[in-house]
């Protein structure tokens, strides 16, 4: 299946249970674990924004229609000065108009209600308190204070704003004194001056009033009052007191104190935290007040935690592995919930003032403002974000860096190809089924290319044909590799009938078993892509599918990267950075020959490490601080230096093809070109040890990744890219001299392929990637099933056979000299 099989959720307040909602509508399991002894709402109400009703339709309309019921719609909203007279008024229906959902406010029972019961038969157990979590690599287990243990695929800490979890991932810390106090109550209340479905606030100096119909016949209100943070804290009054501050204020707030009997009024002080730049690790993460409390200014609290929840299951719906779906998550909310923190506090500034001067200053303010601005700074927190991200619609031009891939294509094959061994009878008719229905959930596999006849302005168009599936039965247990090197980085689409990618079945010729092979169209798929599509196949045909959501049809990558990606100043700060090997005088791989693009041919050497020599090379990386991408991606500095017989210091450059998908709010599932090339360098001499290499290119990867630098190389092309294949000898030859494809390394930092699927065993799962014009040597490498697959992709004649052996041999010899 995809997604986690069973998500433990900590804290059953308003977070927890919209999350047990969501993972529950994803298909996921789910258990709650609440730590007082009893379910009910903490708080008096508050209100469901445009935001959050926007999320929970996500789910269906049961709930909204239901808060709708229990609540009431937001229909007025006016600020007024402590004695009722009006600031401003905005204008409601406009604004729901532009944002395509109302405002209810509710009290927190009512809400909590709903949402308890659209969890069903969600297990939440109660008075679990509790003590620590352990993450393991198979399943996370946390522990309670009563001895009960609760195991899942996936922890989620929605346990408030003194959250266990997040005290063991980040540290025990006091909350962050906001400065005031607020009071709070709900009863039933009549008065012409609150209309039915009004909201009002009263702003004083230093002092706030809020007086909320919340439906029924019933108000909410709440009021604020700047003082010393233990003071707020301790705050210590009663009712008396509330009617003396307030004395002079509207009869309406008056009149409210007075109908609140005094053990009604519920007294806390506002506090948050800072924003994390990071919320989890491995199986871990935090939702809701646990991983962003913020002062209650911007009123978006509970609206944040309902966000969060339906954005956490959709992230692990379609999650290869349950820290990937965590990590995906927590990328898609840190900035957004950082933003109403911050704004939360700042405007709070503005609010609680005891400056009279300021105060003046705030209300004229208020009082002659647009009404325009106003609506659109509402907007931006009101406004809940896709989770399915931008889509398009076929036909759809190619963007530059797409249609430099066609036109590669065109002047030599550009493919990427994943394999996986299947060991187990595979019935190619099951196969084709499976084919088809992945096809089916993805456009990318299933359109054309149509052109001007001079070959410009490319664009994708839907294709018909279902992808082919070749069959190959061979006695040799590595044909999978010579089809690959001899046909499928060789054999070019039909790009104008599409589809753009298509399968081999290499049976095995003893019966037991065969190797899937997959081939993309490189302006349609990375090595990413491939491997997704051959899991999704394989799982599909083995009946353990589950429901993978179908993906839209999307825009190229560019055009959606985030905001400040792109840009003049972002795109020449790039550049600068790519010139600093040519500064250093950089030494690259030199080709043997150079031939015409028709003449060069695409092929692969395969080389693995495993086992013991596997367990200890992930061990000295770790030691070292390095990932296996450095260190392989130093081996190949090394083996080229030697190869080149190069005796004394010198800084070698070396590309690296790099996935931006976290950058973009796309699916870990999904099918598209996801990737960006960009150089690094290091200083190397015959007696460096490889760790000295590998960290200095771990530290200036990690720098230019930093600065998004792999985005900015594919915004490049919109400038340099030529506009067909005709126009593309500049191109080639600008690639030729100062590309960084002349050596160059993908490591996919993949977490999972099964290995196991129904009665199969899987293994051997990769991928290769061609080079047609765009460099000499590109080497692709993955840790998966238990070994580290090398895959030397070369070009001849540029390279030739015997050279890129000795390249392929030095290369394994360097990473495993230095264990």
């Amino acid at each position: 299946m995809v997604g986690p099989a069973k998500v433990v959720v900590l804290g059953a307040g308003i977070g927890g249970l919209t999350a047990a909602v969501a993972l529950r509508h994803a298909g996921i399991g789910v258990e709650v674990y609440e730590a007082g002894p009893e379910l009910r709402a903490q708080g008096s109400a508050l209100s469901v924004q445009s935001n959050a009703v926007h999320a929970l339709r996500t789910l269906g309309p049961e709930l909204e229609r239901e808060l709708l019921e229990r609540g009431a719609r937001v229909e007025s909203f006016r600020f007024c000065r402590p004695d009722g007279k009006p600031l401003r008024e905005l204008p409601v229906g406009k604004q729901e108009e532009r944002l395509g959902a109302p405002s209810i406010a509710i009290h927190r029972a009512d809400l909590h209600a709903a949402l308890r019961a659209a969890a069903g038969d969600t297990p939440i157990h109660l008075d679990a308190r509790a003590t620590r979590f352990v993450d393991g690599p198979d399943h996370v287990r946390v522990e309670f204070a009563d001895g009960r243990v609760a195991e899942g695929d996936a922890l989620i800490g929605a346990d408030g704003i003194h959250s266990v979890v997040r005290a063991q991932l980040h540290g025990r810390a006091d909350p962050r004194p906001g400065g005031f106090v607020c009071w709070l109550a709900c009863i039933p209340f009549e008065h012409a001056a609150v209309g039915p479905g009004s909201s009002t606030h009263y702003w004083g100096t230093g002092m706030r009033f809020g007086l909320h119909d919340i439906g029924h016949g019933r108000v909410y209100w709440w009021g604020t009052k700047t003082l010393p943070a233990a003071e707020a804290a301790d705050w210590k009054g009663g009712k008396a007191e509330l009617l003396e501050l307030y004395a002079d204020w509207a009869p309406e707030v008056r009149a409210c104190i007075e109908q609140t009997d005094e053990d009604a009024v519920l007294a806390v002080p506002a506090q948050d935290r800072p924003p994390l730049t990071a919320w989890g690790r491995g199986r871990v993460t935090l939702l809701g007040d646990a991983a962003h409390p913020m002062l209650p200014a911007l009123a978006q609290g509970a609206n944040a935690a309902i966000e969060d929840a339906v954005a956490l299951a959709s992230a692990l719906r379609s999650a290869v592995d349950p820290a990937h779906g965590l990590r995906r998550y927590e990328r898609s909310r840190i900035e957004r919930s950082a933003m109403f923190v911050d704004g939360s506090r700042s405007l709070s500034m503005i609010e609680q003032t005891t400056d009279a001067k300021l105060v003046a200053l705030r209300n004229t303010y208020f009082r002659l403002a647009p009404t325009e601005f106003f609506l659109r700074e509402l907007s931006k927190p009101m406004s809940f974000p896709s989770l399915t991200g931008p889509v398009a619609e076929l036909p759809r031009a190619l963007t530059p860096a797409e249609r430099w891939h066609w036109i590669a294509d065109q002047l030599a094959p550009l493919h990427v190809v994943a394999r996986a061994r299947v060991h187990g009878t595979v019935e190619p008719e099951r196969l084709r089924a499976a084919l088809a229905e992945v096809q089916r959930r993805h456009p990318a596999l299933r359109v054309a290319v149509r052109a001007e006849p001079d070959g410009t302005e490319p664009e994708f168009v839907p294709a018909e044909r279902e992808i082919p599936l070749r069959e190959v039965t061979a006695a040799e247990p590595e044909r999978w590799l010579a089809e690959i090197d001899g046909t499928e980085l060789a054999e070019p689409f039909d790009t104008a009938a599409g589809p753009l990618a298509r399968a081999v079945l290499v049976h095995a010729a003893d019966g037991s078993g065969a190797d899937l092979l997959i081939t993309l169209h490189h302006a349609v798929g990375d090595g990413e892509s491939a491997l997704t599509v051959a899991e999704q196949v394989l799982r599909v045909a083995a009946g353990e599918a589950g429901e993978y959501p179908a993906a839209p049809v999307r825009p190229g990558a560019e055009e959606f990267f985030p905001d400040g990606v792109g840009g003049a100043r972002h795109l020449a700060s790039s550049v600068l950075r790519d010139q600093q090997a040519r500064f250093k005088k950089a030494k690259r791989l030199r080709p043997t020959e150079l031939a015409e693009p028709a003449q060069r041919r695409s092929r692969v050497l395969h080389r693995r490490i495993d086992g013991d020599r596997l367990e200890v090379l992930l061990a000295r990386c770790a030691q070292h601080g390095v990932g296996v991408r450095a260190a392989v991606a130093a081996a190949l500095i090394g083996a080229a230096a030697r190869e080149a017989g190069v005796e004394e210091p010198a800084t070698y450059a070396i590309g690296s093809l790099l996935n931006f998908r976290e950058h973009l709010p796309v699916s870990d599932a999904e099918v598209g070109v996801y990737q960006g090339l960009i150089s690094s360098t290091a200083e190397y001499a015959p007696w460096t040890p490889l760790w000295q290499v590998a960290t200095e290119l771990a530290g200036a990867l990690g720098t230019r990744l930093a600065d998004r630098d792999h985005l900015a190389a594919l915004e490049l092309l919109r400038l340099t890219s030529p506009k067909s294949a005709a126009k593309a000898g500049s191109a080639v030859t600008m690639m030729d001299k100062n590309g960084p494809g002349h050596l160059c390394l993908t490591y996919l930092e993949r977490p999972a392929f099964p290995d196991k699927l129904g009665a199969w065993r899987i293994s051997g799962a990769q991928f290769v990637a061609g080079m047609s014009v765009c460099g000499f040597v590109s080497a692709t490498a993955t840790v998966l099933n238990g070994e580290l697959a090398i895959n030397l992709g070369y070009v001849e004649p540029a390279v030739s056979a015997e050279r890129a052996e000795r390249l392929a041999d030095e290369t394994v010899r360097g990473l495993l000299g230095a264990l």
